[in-house]
């Protein structure tokens, strides 16, 4: 995985440093104990990366000594999750280095992230789960693709995005690390079909659904049946919660927090990009310019904040950038320069270059 393209990494990695840190303190609290063994247990990467920042913090068993509880015994505790939503991973095992040998060096602490980290999701794919499988897809910048998945479900990736699939004998595990993905489940599979993103855990009731990765927003669209949502706390900030989200309703999550209620939405327009398409009605002109710039390659330049507040309506093949430039240019006092790489969009009585 490309580190600066997986914003699961990224954000897992963020909020394992901060969990670190908290974990320092002589006698952390029970709720922010209780916070952090959530946010263990809700990903395996969350052990993952926790496990990997206190590799890199030069000394591991010190790194457990200093915390309240060892690393083992917390990791011990998140394997005991009901649930099962957490990947099993081998005791750790502690041994001193060599004499005058810097075991902390950035090389050693990488090969030792990485060495936890295949061990800990291949020792749950093979010795818990012989019958496993699992599969990586991702699209580029205007690619999208349809997958057929192991269950007979499938999965529709949107431009920029990124998932990976796993399926064993107990459970179907797709991790959203970028983009947008559509899901259509099969009926015919009485295992679990969940979608795991940064902060949110989806779990399929027979349906189909639409999953986005906004900035730091996870947003789940209900077209067909039900889900349920969980959202995932950040770091020691909140506590996780839970919502039954049904077709026709949207709900964002923001940074692991969970509005209180889903909202009404177009589903048709909110999956257009199924079929290329991009539906706005009275939505902002900036909003509308940044959802183009997601699929073309001559992007979209509105700097002037009036502009980017005005709001416009239209559905519009989402890879035609020249039919929507045209359009702009139809509008009352609105100027459009065009260059090979950027559609400038301006007032009218803007001061030419």
């Amino acid at each position: 995985m490309t580190p600066d393209k997986d914003q699961v990494r990224i954000a897992a990695a963020g909020q394992a440093a901060e969990w670190f840190i908290a974990n320092q303190v002589p006698a952390p609290d029970h709720p922010q104990r209780a916070a952090f063994v959530a946010w263990l247990k809700s990903s395996p990467i969350h052990i993952e990366e926790y496990l990997g920042v206190a590799l890199v913090a030069r000394d591991l068993r010190m790194a457990a000594d200093d915390s309240d509880e060892t690393l083992e015994s917390l990791l011990e505790l998140a394997r005991a999750d009901a649930a099962g939503r957490v990947v099993p991973v081998h005791p750790l095992t502690r041994r001193e280095p060599p004499a005058r040998q810097y075991v902390s060096t950035r090389r050693w602490a990488l090969a030792a992230v990485a060495i936890v980290a295949t061990a800990s999701v291949a020792w749950w794919m093979t010795a818990e789960n012989p019958d496993s499988q699992s599969q990586r897809y991702r699209t580029h910048h205007g690619e999208q693709s349809l997958q057929r998945l192991a269950d007979g479900s499938t999965v529709h990736l949107n431009t920029d995005t990124a998932v990976e699939v796993h399926y064993n004998r107990d459970s179907r595990l797709t991790l959203l690390d970028a983009g947008q993905a559509f899901f259509k489940v099969s009926h015919g599979d009485s295992r679990q079909f969940r979608v795991l993103t940064g902060d949110a855990e989806i779990v399929a009731v027979g349906t189909q659904f639409d999953v986005r990765l906004q900035g730091r927003s996870t947003v789940v669209t209900v077209v067909e049946g039900q889900v349920d949502v969980r959202s995932v706390p950040q770091a020691n900030v909140g506590s996780a919660q839970a919502m039954r989200v049904s077709a026709g309703y949207r709900l964002r999550i923001d940074g692991g927090v969970m509005p209180a209620q889903s909202e009404r939405v177009d589903t048709q327009a909110a999956i257009a990009w199924l079929q290329r398409k991009i539906v706005f009605e009275r939505e902002p002109l900036g909003d509308v310019a940044d959802e183009f710039n997601r699929y073309g390659v001559a992007q979209i330049v509105i700097e002037d904040t009036g502009l980017r507040a005005l709001p416009v309506s239209g559905v519009f093949n989402a890879y035609d950038t020249n039919s929507f430039a045209a359009f702009l240019e139809s509008l009352d006092g609105v100027r459009v320069e065009r260059t090979p790489g950027e559609i400038r969009v301006m007032r009218q009585d803007a001061a030419q270059p």
